[in-house]
């Protein structure tokens, strides 16, 4: 395996920085777990909405708009190219039926303007709810009397509050035999009723129609604005039109009974049919109204001119006009008839409309079109005989308002007729019918869309805490930022995950000294050692060491590792200190410490592992023992440095604590740790493994780094921050420490690694035979 946790570690990164199609694949394998648990979180929100959901019931009816005549007096307004220029779209139909005007009158019908909310418990109150049947109050749960627990009945005939107590929250308490307190948003008690008769108090008055709860139920009452009523009540209603630009509009309205769901769309329907013709029947009242009152001046008009033409024919004794004459006369009495409905016409529109609008003005061009066509009629019959002309025009006079009177008295039977029987200009093609089965929550949808989402958020949620909310433990960044190489990369381990609860509650066993007498110690150098087995005899303590208890665990395989590169970049130098340290608490010193010390003495060195975190240490635990009577003992004088060396179970390996926690540790560090401590040892170990505290909450070690032969920055994947990491190597280059390198603890197992998959189906091979 070598070299493959650093390989994985570089893989890992790499696809946090570059994530690709098959990179997500791989990470979202590696974190099914994490994937699966997202999801069916998610699904059980959405199955819990698509049950506990109150149903939505749909009323829908089919309307279809008729075409609108063009003006009451038969006329079609044109431009000049002969477009009409009346042309009423559905669109507009549409907005006429969410107006006030059509809404109001139904809000009031069925008191959507008051809401009525009964005081349920979050969750439960909805389970309860769904358990229950209607008129019949089920029992309080949990003793929660003044809460509703499904079938209460509130029916509110009226609900009627100042305007400066709109949409306040009023609170109804129920009572004995249909008896009801109402309270106001103070607290105050305003009104003592009794379902079935009006009561008023201080400007309120309520009329509720049904009331069926236990007693000590509690409501809570608002009364809308009729403003934000209509705007509630067209969050449910749709109008939509159901092929564009023919005139069939479909309405359709929510709600939660069935029934009254169909009978609101009904009602609409119906409004905006009697709006619709009531406006209809104001336009034609307005227009026969100006009929009646222009008929005795027309009839007046006629009799005048009819006389006139009577007379002149009497007095002259004209004979029949000639076939010039004739057609002078027809156009001028086309030309005439026409002047003169355009002049009504305009009088009407006057009513309606500014002078300077289209309208008016589009009737003023055709009129002045009309005198130029009367203006050439007349230059091209100039030479006609005066009195043969003067005869022609006064019977043209007489046609003409006989024609006009004719046509007002015609007009005005049809608008009485019409007034009497219109429709509005739309009539219902289909009637809203009671549905049986609700449209939401739709149950299938709902739950197949939580799955999606699901997965969906499971996905960025692994995504986001792997690529960025994860700290910076990128070995590029180390390597070619801080120039830090690094020399591992240890597994998570789940065997350490076990035993570390057990190595931190530590040991009632006694430490197992072992004194080195002073005369052995004299004749003791460098070059004449004493044997391995002197410092490290058998100890039958409880190990909770990774190494001792699983050798083969992948973490382990690769401390081997770090202590290979460790052994060969030491090999050269006489001094073998080396001491472990990193940015903060939490990245496993101690873990790497302990078990790397016991690695390299299973490889034949004599080891020394000396705990050197005076203020929280805890690798005494990991062998079963106590801290006290180990470092701190010592830099104080309080005892010599051989006499609280330990043996530690394993061969090879001896072991000094921490020693009682007291003050200063700094202190004790900067005057005795070279003199009395590291200068006595050195003979007797191949090599003295030193854990510290955290370089950034204290500064021992940076202490026992610039005495050390090197140090090994332990960092932990995910845990510091780059720029933890960049002040944490700036306080060891100020200390003039010699770093190593860097070892990356707790890699994320990834599933689709092989090297780990093998170690780990090695482990288990070797457990299952032992």
């Amino acid at each position: 395996m070598k070299d493959s946790a650093a390989t994985h570690m570089l893989a890992y990164n790499h696809e946090r920085r570059q994530l690709s199609a098959p990179a997500m694949l791989a990470l979202l394998r590696d974190h099914v777990w994490e994937l699966l648990l997202v999801t069916l979180g998610v699904v059980a929100i959405a199955t819990a909405y698509a049950f506990l959901a109150t149903p939505q019931y749909q009323g829908d009816a089919v309307v279809r708009v008729d075409p609108m005549e063009p003006n009451a007096l038969g006329l079609s307004l044109q431009n000049e190219d002969g477009k009409v220029l009346v042309n009423p779209s559905p669109g507009a139909e549409m907005a006429v039926m969410t107006t006030r005007s059509v809404l109001q009158p139904v809000i009031e019908r069925y008191r959507f303007d008051v809401a009525v909310i009964p005081k349920q418990v979050p969750i439960i109150g909805a389970v309860a709810n769904k358990l229950s049947r209607p008129a019949h109050p089920s029992a309080p749960w949990l003793g929660l009397d003044s809460f509703a627990w499904g079938g209460e009945v509130l029916q509110v005939a009226s609900f009627d509050v100042p305007h400066e107590l709109e949409e306040e929250k009023f609170v109804l308490v129920a009572g004995e035999n249909g008896h009801y307190q109402l309270m106001s948003p103070l607290g105050e008690m305003l009104i003592l009723g009794v379902a079935g008769k009006p009561a008023s108090a201080n400007g309120v008055s309520l009329d509720i129609k049904k009331l069926v709860a236990r007693p000590g139920t509690e409501f809570t009452l608002i009364r809308y604005n009729s403003r934000d009523a209509v705007k509630r009540f067209a969050d449910a209603l749709q109008v939509s039109d159901m092929a564009k630009d023919t005139g069939v509009i479909e309405i359709t309205f929510l709600d939660k009974d069935p029934y009254r769901a169909a009978g609101v769309t009904n009602a609409l329907v119906d409004q905006y049919i009697a709006t619709a013709v009531a406006a209809k029947q104001r336009n034609d009242s307005a227009t026969l109204d100006f009929i009646n009152q222009e008929l005795p001046r027309l009839k007046a008009d006629l009799k005048r001119k009819e006389q006139a033409l009577n007379d002149y024919r009497s007095k002259a004794s004209a004979l029949h006009p000639t076939t010039e004459a004739q057609a002078y006369l027809q156009g001028s009495i086309e030309l005439q008839k026409q002047y003169a409905t355009l002049q009504m016409e305009r009088t009407q529109l006057l009513n309606r409309f500014q002078p300077n609008s289209r309208w008016i003005s589009n009737i003023d061009d055709q009129l002045n079109d009309l005198k130029r066509a009367m203006s050439a009629l007349d230059t091209r019959f100039s030479q006609m005989p005066s009195s043969e002309r003067h005869a022609l025009d006064l019977e043209r006079d007489a046609r003409v308002a006989e024609t006009i009177y004719l046509g007002m008295v015609q007009k005005s039977e049809q608008l009485s007729v019409r007034r009497a029987s219109t429709t509005g200009g739309a009539h219902v093609v289909d009637r809203a019918i009671t549905p049986l089965h609700p449209v939401k929550p739709n149950r299938l949808l709902v739950i197949s869309g939580g799955l999606l989402v699901g997965l969906v958020c499971g996905i960025f949620t692994v995504f986001i805490r792997r690529h960025v909310m994860s700290g910076g433990t990128d070995p590029s960044y180390v390597e070619e930022q801080l120039n830090v190489r690094l020399i591992g990369s240890v597994y998570f381990s789940n065997h350490e995950l076990s035993y570390s609860k057990n190595a931190l509650r530590g040991s009632l066993l006694r430490p197992h000294s072992l004194t080195i007498p002073a005369s052995r110690l004299a004749n003791v150098s460098a070059s004449s050692r004493p044997p391995r087995r002197y410092f490290a005899p058998a100890h039958d303590g409880d190990l909770s060491l990774l190494a001792a208890r699983y050798p083969q665990d992948p973490a382990i395989e690769a401390i081997r590792e770090v202590c290979s590169t460790l052994l060969n970049d030491l090999s050269e130098s006489n001094n073998k200190i080396v001491c472990l340290t990193g940015p903060t608490a939490g990245a496993g010193k101690s873990f790497i410490a302990a078990n790397l010390a016991a690695v390299v003495a299973d490889i034949g060195h004599r080891v020394l592992l000396i705990d050197g975190d005076m203020r929280r240490g805890r690798l005494a635990s990991l062998f079963g023992q106590r801290n006290a009577g180990g470092l701190h003992e010592v830099l104080k004088g309080d005892r010599d440095v051989h006499s609280v060396l330990r043996s530690t179970g394993i061969d090879g390996l001896s072991f000094m604590s921490c020693g009682s926690r007291g003050e200063n540790p700094s202190i004790l560090l900067m005057k005795n740790l070279s003199d009395h401590v590291l200068a006595d040892l050195r003979p007797f170990f191949d090599v003295i493994v030193i854990d510290t505290p955290p370089m950034l909450a204290v500064g021992d070690a940076s202490i026992v780094a610039k005495r050390a032969d090197a140090t090994l920055l332990v960092l932990r994947s995910g845990l510091q921050s780059e720029k933890e990491i960049s002040e944490t190597v700036k306080k060891l280059e100020r200390a003039d420490a010699y770093v190593l390198g860097a070892v990356f603890n707790a890699i994320p197992i990834r599933r689709r690694d092989q090297s780990y998959s093998y170690l780990v189906e090695r482990t288990e091979e070797e457990t299952y035979s032992t």
